[in-house]
């Protein structure tokens, strides 16, 4: 009973359970293991899709796209043609019942400024690029009940900026400097 109580009381990652699962029966079919490895061979093969970086957490499979492909500056609107080269992705993550969080995220540097009559920042800036990706995600064809929009503008820093150089600083700001997609 003491077992059971605690158990259900923790919280298991979907990422963490099909790890296990698949290390129990020896299969990855079917699971987030299986489209990670898949999502991956796709980013790294020939021609592969740059700009784009696949791993597998806790709570899902994550594809960190760089925004410096898919936006100009401090802007939200996608590039022409920017997304083209992820379609084989999208068309694999299409084939599944997974839910995906598009999360927008923005380097440390503090943004203010008034745009038609509206102030922008990192948070409102983090969430307009998240919702250009759904939209197209949408277009896409992916059913809106699939997709969510997370901002989390500079409070999930992939590369911490402590102790850094200059030059150092500026990698680990465009390393921070992402579209993320959740995968879970």
């Amino acid at each position: 009973a003491f077992f059971v109580m605690l158990i259900g009381m923790s919280r298991i990652e979907i990422g963490s359970f099909e790890k296990i699962r698949s290390g129990f029966t020896g299969s990855t079919t079917g699971t987030l293991v299986e489209l990670a490895a898949d999502l991956d061979r796709i980013v790294n093969s020939d021609p592969g899709v740059p700009g784009v970086k696949v791993r597998l957490d806790e709570d899902g499979v994550r594809l960190d796209l760089e925004t410096a492909a898919l936006f100009a500056s401090a802007s939200a609107h996608i590039k022409e043609g920017s997304l083209v080269p992820l379609k084989p992705l999208l068309n694999r993550i299409k084939r599944t019942s997974y839910t995906l969080d598009i999360e927008g995220h923005t380097d440390d540097k503090a943004l203010y400024r008034m745009t038609n009559g509206e102030l922008e920042t990192n948070w409102s800036l983090s969430g307009r690029r998240a919702s250009s990706v759904v939209h197209h995600l949408l277009s896409f064809g992916f059913f809106p009940s699939r997709l969510r929009i997370v901002g989390y503008a500079s409070t999930r820093p992939r590369v911490s900026l402590k102790g850094k150089s200059f030059r150092e600083r500026e990698r680990a700001r465009n390393e921070n400097r992402r579209v993320s997609i959740l995968i879970r």
